[in-house]
């Protein structure tokens, strides 16, 4: 196929290339890869090269690309209203809030729209400290919950990520609590999961009652530490976090930006554990690959002052139309069941890789949510930074896209991420894989 043919508006890659390079400030990479269309997870770039995408677009197309359903609710959507503001009545930000109360866990039955995931966390901290009367949150170290000025005190701090750069700025963001992270294979507090009691769960108590400022509002955490390592909370730690929140009387936050839509199996992460949060967040992939999120709170926790937390945007209806045609779609076709077994199956086959790999030191996962942690020594664990980077170019070259995170984050990230689309074929998911372990092999952490 002819590179012309790809673009609609440029002569050639190279030109998109040097025009976005002038006009477009670009303040989350710049990677040196245009896409021109894509189906499925298959992704064909300005250059004419195709790829496999096994994070499924920055895991925002959880069905994958132009799904057919999403499609023609969009399109129909577009040709009754293309917009409404959220001052008046629509029918697709209504029927978005009565789908998402009859799926989500407990009695969460509200729904707060925003745009992106960060401005949801911070419609979840609105309406918890509004009920509660507190300001400060605790919240875990390697979390990323946004990049507002709200939400970056809740986020990851990686070395050097604010030197000289913040001046100024730092006056707006306010510190909030942070704990360790639940993460076993690097435990922060250096103990072990079978004789550790959750200390890690048992710090937020104690932070609770002595830590705050004010008052604490509200406890914020991913069942899933995706940029923190691709890390799962462990057997017992959320139904232990629930239990503190009920007793100190603050609301279990749960944010599932990347979690969420059948990402670590069940429609609602939360769902893989025995709790009831009192607000969930969605973002990324809820709506099918156009820009909304959510929060949804009990009826408890679902308090605001009028006009004080809204967007213009907020609910756009044809982002709501796709978000519903996208959660009529993993119910009739059971994604959650579909997305378990093929995480299993991926799983199985990670970990014999691992067994034959010196590099590859850890692998996790729940659902098609998963993390290939690579290290210089199995037994030092010492974090395959340079490794990880290579992997990634590696996989890249072979046409597999896959994402990277560690530890200390930024760009030193050690962990792979694979985050195919939910709705991926056994056939397509063991091809991202055949690409994968020969990555690994190109690179040296793999034989």
């Amino acid at each position: 196929m002819e590179e012309e043919a790809l673009l609609r508006y440029y002569d050639s890659y190279d030109q998109l290339r040097e025009v976005s390079q002038q006009y477009v400030l670009k303040s989350m990479g710049d990677e040196p890869l245009g896409i021109a269309k894509a189906q499925g997870v298959r992704v064909t770039a300005a250059d004419g090269k195709e790829y496999l995408d096994a994070i499924s677009g920055e895991w925002v197309v959880n069905l994958g690309y132009n799904h057919p359903r999403i499609r023609e609710a969009v399109l129909a959507q577009m040709g009754e209203a293309e917009y409404t503001t959220p001052v008046w009545e629509s029918e697709p930000r209504t029927r978005l809030a009565e789908k998402l109360a009859e799926l989500a866990p407990g009695d969460l039955s509200k729904t707060l729209y925003a745009l992106s995931g960060g401005e949801a966390v911070e419609g979840a901290m609105h309406m918890a400290m509004r009920t509660t009367g507190g300001t400060d949150f605790v919240c875990l170290d390697g979390a990323f919950h946004g990049r507002t000025f709200g939400t970056i005190p809740l986020s990851y701090i990686y070395p050097g990520m604010y030197e000289g750069s913040n001046k100024g700025l730092d006056s707006y963001l306010k510190r909030q609590i942070k704990v360790p992270q639940y993460y076993c294979y690097r435990c922060p507090l250096k103990m072990e999961r079978e004789t550790c009691g959750l200390a890690c769960a048992e710090l937020i108590d104690w932070s609770l009652e002595r830590a705050h400022t004010h008052k604490p509002a509200g406890v914020i955490v991913e069942t899933f530490q995706a940029n923190g390592g691709m890390v799962p909370a462990p057997e017992g730690y959320m139904e232990r976090v629930a239990e503190i929140c009920k007793d100190r009387e603050v609301p279990l936050i749960v944010d599932e930006v990347q979690g969420s839509l059948c990402r670590c199996g069940p429609i609602f992460a939360s769902e893989s554990y025995d709790i009831e949060p009192d607000m969930i967040v969605l973002g990324k992939a809820i709506g099918g690959g156009f820009p909304v999120s959510a929060t949804i709170a009990t009826p408890e926790y679902a308090n605001l002052a009028d006009w004080e937390y809204g967007f213009t945007m907020s609910g756009h209806p044809v982002s709501c139309a796709a978000a519903v045609a996208m959660l009529e779609v993993m119910v009739e076709e059971d994604l959650p069941t579909h997305s378990r077994e093929m995480g299993i199956k991926l799983v199985d086959r990670l970990r014999a890789l691992q067994e034959k790999s010196e590099m590859i030191g850890d692998v996790r996962g729940q659902g098609l949510m998963i993390g290939i942690e690579l290290v210089e020594d199995k037994g030092t664990r010492e974090p395959a930074f340079q490794k990880a980077a290579d992997a990634v170019e590696a996989c890249f070259e072979r046409g597999l896209m896959v994402g990277r995170t560690g530890p200390v984050f930024g760009n030193n990230g050690n962990t792979l991420k694979l985050k195919p689309a939910v709705n991926s074929t056994e056939e397509e998911l063991m091809e991202m894989l055949d690409r994968f372990e020969a990555a690994l092999i190109d690179v040296g952490a793999a034989s």
